[in-house]
């Protein structure tokens, strides 16, 4: 279907979002963020584009005519849809009207709170309150509130670097609402790496390279996610150093997520590296065990989900990668609920089955024996040769645990084909092996480890190990 691609009035206009007796942008937004998700939402939806409702209609208003033509092709059916739930019969996308295309002087912005239509206008970012803290982010986190403070000294860049799911653009975002909160007379824009790719690539192509570098030169703070999206793409590589050294020029604040330290990142420019290390760099690790379960708990309240204490270790046990793996972790968890009609009480074997505990998430064939020896005595510190041995070290007779007791879930060999790996004549001992290695994890017992890191459990270490076959299997060895 060809675009419907109007000019709209002047955004003054409209002052907020126009509401009805029915639905209201508000409930359109949240419908459609749902549909899409939270990511691709905050792409394409959040600000500048604004949803008006008038006359059974629903009207999309966005920035350019490239972002109408993107929303038409990718999300007109998402749209259509969600307008169609709250009894909208028609939708059209069109372009507004900017007053003008040159910025604003810094001086002419006036330094006064936001009127009501103009916070139900502003993105909805997540906030530092928001954030829980462990040892894994404590440094991230004060590092982000001081600057959302204006107290980290005469620094006034950072980084923020670490894997999918850690809390990175929750931090960034936090920043971003904090700092609009103090000074709301601040330029603030949070942009993701792909938004400035494509913002510039339109730019370019329309000829407006310099009112783009308007709006994002002369900010007081500029808030960039997944700034890794920017691999191979030298164009873009070079307008963003000239963009980051503008900024700090002018002396405003620049906030940076990626998904790595900037020295791996593959196919950055020398120059773009040397500039993002200018600032503070910090690492947001994975959430530890103590977090995790914190994170549990805490989620689970906001989803109506009552837990048991076994319960919540089982999920952060198994949830050990990301927030967003609780987050996926508690809807299955709520979905049987309802299924088997528990009355919101979640008890271990219910989590259990809803997460399914030993299952392995690589499809097809099993993987090899020799996979989970090896991830085994990779996780646990010990050697083949000690394995196969008849030593009786705690971390050899644990690792020997292990082993059984992941063969004879992910594979589906009898304990004396799992006995005869190991090196033993008996299957009685892998019986045995295998035997204590549930009772630990059932009794929710705790390793601690000699160099006096944090404990684990042993049903965390079983998670981890299990990991490690998956990802030995989907690399093919």
């Amino acid at each position: 279907m060809p675009a419907t691609v109007a000019t709209a009035p002047s955004a003054a206009a409209h002052l907020g979002r126009t509401r009805t007796d029915g639905p209201t942008a508000e409930s359109v937004e949240r419908r459609l963020e749902g549909r899409i998700g939270a990511s691709r939402y905050r792409m394409w939806f959040a600000d500048p584009t604004r949803f008006l409702l008038q006359g059974g209609a629903l009207e999309v208003q966005v920035p350019s005519r490239f972002a109408a033509d993107w929303i038409e092709r990718h999300f007109r059916g998402e749209i259509s849809a969600v307008a169609a739930d709250v009894g909208l019969e028609r939708v059209t996308i069109s372009v507004r009207e900017q007053a003008s295309e040159a910025p604003e002087p810094v001086a002419a912005v006036p330094v006064t709170p936001p009127s009501p239509a103009a916070r139900r206008d502003q993105p909805r970012w997540r906030r530092l309150e928001d954030f829980v803290v462990g040892d894994s982010n404590r440094i991230a986190f004060e590092a982000v509130r001081r600057m959302a403070e204006g107290d980290l000294g005469g620094i006034r860049g950072i980084l923020l670097h670490g894997g999918c799911g850690v809390g990175k653009t929750h931090l960034l975002q936090g920043l971003c609402a904090a700092r609009r909160t103090r000074h709301p007379g601040e330029r603030i824009r949070y942009v993701t790496g792909e938004q400035f790719t494509n913002d510039y690539i339109q730019a370019v192509r329309g000829g407006t390279i310099e009112s783009f570098r308007a709006r994002v030169r002369g900010l007081d703070l500029l808030a960039i996610d997944d700034v890794h999206f920017l691999s191979n793409k030298g164009a873009t590589q070079a307008e963003f150093l000239h963009t980051l050294d503008a900024i700090g020029l002018a002396g405003a604040r620049v906030a940076i997520v990626t998904d790595a330290h900037p020295r791996a990142l593959r196919a950055f420019s020398e120059a773009l590296v040397s500039r993002m290390l200018a600032g503070m760099v910090v690492q947001v690790e994975a959430p530890d065990r103590g977090m995790r379960e914190s994170l549990v708990v805490r989620m689970a309240e906001e989803r109506g989900i009552a837990l048991d204490a076994g319960a919540a270790r089982a999920i952060g046990d198994r949830a050990i990668g990301s927030v967003r793996e609780i987050e996926g972790a508690l809807a299955r968890i709520a979905a049987a609920l309802l299924l088997e009609d528990r009355g919101g009480i979640a008890t271990l074997g219910l989590v259990e089955r809803a997460l399914g505990l030993g299952e392995s998430a690589v499809r097809g064939a099993p993987p090899r024996i020799s996979s989970i020896v090896e991830a085994a005595c990779e996780e646990l510190g010990v050697s083949r040769d000690d394995l196969a041995s008849a030593g009786r070290h705690r971390k050899v007779v644990l690792a020997r645990g292990v082993v059984v007791h992941l063969a004879r879930e992910m594979t589906t060999l009898s304990f004396p084909e799992i006995a005869r790996h190991l090196g033993r004549t008996a299957h009685s001992s892998a019986h045995a092996a295998a035997r204590r290695v549930r009772d630990m994890m059932d009794r929710g017992e705790e390793l601690r480890p000699d160099d006096g890191a944090s404990p684990r459990s042993v049903r965390e270490l079983v998670e981890s190990v299990r990991r490690g076959v998956e990802r030995r299997a989907r690399a093919g060895r």
